[in-house]
């Protein structure tokens, strides 16, 4: 059955973005059908190199200027040359775009999971109310959050926000965990980040030096055999598989 994940987290900065590429990787290997929205502004055409071939958003979509196959765009090289489904993007609108007083987000969610098994939307809370519009379109929310308190207490103010908008299941992916996180104890541990959320882990992904900064998704990225297992296992989790959750 198809699923629209919506991957937000409370403020900027946090590495939503490259979560939603990593995990879209990661499914797409697993012989999923992937398509990536930006739900709110653009980042990840950038991330995946295809910002010169993005014609069209989701804006232009739903107000009639153009089909879904002109707007979607195929993610070639995304793979990196491994057997898989080609992943596909929806771009966001561009900033200063003005944006219908109400999409519909659920038609276009809709649409995607007709053709695809997991439709990941990257939204954050800007514009006002848009996220809340996401949330009523989505089956599953992943809040992403690092570990720090600001990060987790915008973190527990999404996750509430999802809980009013109906999201059946909100879950916690705590991103850029620093290999030294027992010693600095930026926060006290993972499990009062659970607490603090209010809402359920699925992913500890570690901090990287490729991941920190900017970067393109596909053949120019490397990651570590380690992050790899770790999205992979991210990906299996959303499945529905068990698989023991590694943090390393």
């Amino acid at each position: 059955m198809s699923q629209c994940i919506l991957v937000t987290s409370g403020r900027g900065g946090l590495g939503k973005s490259v979560v939603v590429a990593g995990l879209a990787r990661a499914l797409a290997l697993q012989g999923q059908r992937v398509a990536l929205v930006e739900g709110t502004h653009r980042s990840l055409d950038l991330l995946f190199g295809v910002s010169q071939r993005a014609v069209f958003d989701w804006v232009d979509l739903v107000e009639g200027r153009c089909s879904l196959a002109d707007a979607l765009l195929p993610l070639e090289g995304a793979l990196d040359g491994e057997p898989g489904p080609t992943p596909a993007l929806l771009c966001g609108p561009s900033y200063g775009v003005p944006l219908p007083p109400a999409p519909p987000l659920g038609e276009l969610c809709a649409r995607l999971e007709e053709l695809y098994d997991l439709v990941l939307v990257e939204a954050g809370d800007q514009p006002a109310g848009l996220l809340r519009q996401w949330a009523r379109a989505a089956s599953r929310g992943v809040v992403v959050a690092t570990p720090d308190p600001v990060a987790v207490r915008a973190g527990r103010e999404v996750s509430d926000l999802l809980d009013e908008e109906g999201v059946p299941q909100v879950q916690l992916c705590v991103n850029m965990l620093p290999a030294d996180f027992l010693k600095t104890r930026p926060v006290p541990d993972l499990d009062w980040m659970i607490d603090q959320v209010c809402a359920q882990l699925i992913a500890v992904v570690p901090w990287e030096r490729v991941l920190s900064g900017p970067l393109e998704i596909g053949k120019k990225l490397r990651l570590s055999n380690v992050t790899k297992i770790i999205f992979d296992n991210f990906a299996q989790r959303i499945l529905g598989n068990y698989i023991d959750l590694w943090i390393q």
